[in-house]
């Protein structure tokens, strides 16, 4: 079984699960009363993931996420939702938490481009929305946490533009493909900005063409591959890397790369899921920008708390501010790490920071095509 099939039945297995979860947290409570009754005295908050892809949110940052609050606040019930992917159920999911007696509401938006249905029946309910990662647009919100996207952006630049001037890429001008996240995103439009003010001046002054760049709608590894695909078919496999925006995206530009035998080198891993981190052992991927999960969550249990106890949001936290279209949303920017490849050295050095982090253990990430590298070898056996 290829790689990619591999993959696509573990998303089917998730998006399962998944849908189970969301029909179980559709349903559960019964009819009146308000939410503390409907959740057994207890204050109800939704945790409303976007899809199956990125897989944190369902296997990461929502447990986390309850953990932390509910450790901040043992009268506290978190429920999960899934919206696949559509903005129409993640409204019908929010009205229907709203219906339930949520006190908050905490969104990875679905797709922020057309959200702003759950801020306006948030707002007309009176329940405060904690954006999330890729939150939520043009409406208001108690807050919003996220991994600085522009300085994510920043830093792959840094790193791809240092292997463009070191030869790393071979003679100038490099032929360069480009895979965007999805078109609209607050996350990718910040990203874009970042990696831009690195690597524009290089692609004005010619030091780097610019062959194929597309968006890759919901960050979705299928439609990275497929537009892989189209680069290779049309530049003839005349690339010489590929950098895209996320592990997701760069793991769908591997598999097109393998499924055509083509060797580029691939770069812009972020936001880092098991693929990422095991193809960076294979050396399939020669990057990644860490964030730390649990963090996050951590840091989004603290706003919510202050948002059901009618408090400001963390000073300590939410230091910035974002114009999010429909309104200025408070906005803690949490950093992140930057690993990559160094030649002569075992990749695993690397990608050991992701496991100091706690993101992911070496039992997990030894598995799949990295199942088999000198590096698993040693620390799994």
């Amino acid at each position: 079984m290829s790689h990619t099939t591999t993959w696509r039945s573990a998303l089917k297995v998730v998006a399962i699960v998944s849908s189970a979860a969301l029909m179980l947290s559709a349903c559960g409570g019964s009819s009146g009363g308000d939410g503390d009754s409907k959740a057994g005295g207890k204050k109800l908050v939704y945790f409303m993931a976007p899809n199956t892809t990125p897989t944190r949110y369902i296997q990461q940052d929502g447990p986390d996420f309850k953990k932390a609050i509910e450790k901040l606040d043992s009268d506290i019930e978190v429920k999960f939702v899934n919206a696949g992917g559509s903005s129409a159920t993640q409204l019908s999911q929010a009205n229907a938490a709203i219906s339930a007696g949520a006190k908050a509401l905490v969104v990875v938006a679905a797709d922020p481009n057309t959200s702003e249905g759950v801020l306006q029946a948030a707002e007309a309910a009176k329940i405060p929305v904690i954006g999330y990662e890729n939150p939520p647009l043009k409406g208001k919100m108690f807050a919003q946490v996220v991994f600085d996207p522009e300085n994510v952006g920043v830093q792959q630049g840094e790193y791809f533009a240092s292997q463009v001037k070191d030869g790393a890429l071979g003679a100038t001008p490099v032929n360069v493909a480009r895979l965007y996240g999805n078109k609209g995103d607050v996350y990718t439009t910040e990203m874009l900005k970042g990696q831009d003010s690195v690597l524009k001046p290089l692609i004005d002054d010619g030091t780097i063409k610019v062959v194929c760049e597309d968006y890759v709608k919901d960050w979705a590894p299928d439609n990275a591959q497929s537009a892989a695909d189209q680069c290779l078919t049309k530049t003839q496999n005349k690339v010489g890397a590929f950098l895209g925006f996320y592990d997701g995206i760069t793991a769908g530009v591997i598999a097109a790369l393998k499924s055509k035998k083509v060797e580029v080198p691939v770069y812009g891993g972020q936001n880092p899921e098991l693929t990422g981190l095991q193809y960076m052992l294979t050396g399939d991927q020669q990057d990644n920008v860490l964030k730390a999960f649990s963090v996050e969550a951590e840091a989004a249990a603290k706003i919510t708390l202050a948002a059901i106890n009618g408090e400001q949001p963390p000073a300590d936290l939410v230091k910035d501010t974002v114009d999010n279209g429909g309104s200025q949303i408070p906005t803690a920017k949490l950093p992140s790490t930057l690993i990559h490849l160094e030649k002569g050295k075992d990749p695993g050095e690397a990608v050991q920071k992701a496991v100091d982090l706690g993101i992911f253990t070496w039992k997990q990430i030894c598995t799949g095509p990295a199942a088999s590298t000198p590096t698993c070898k040693e620390k799994v056996g």
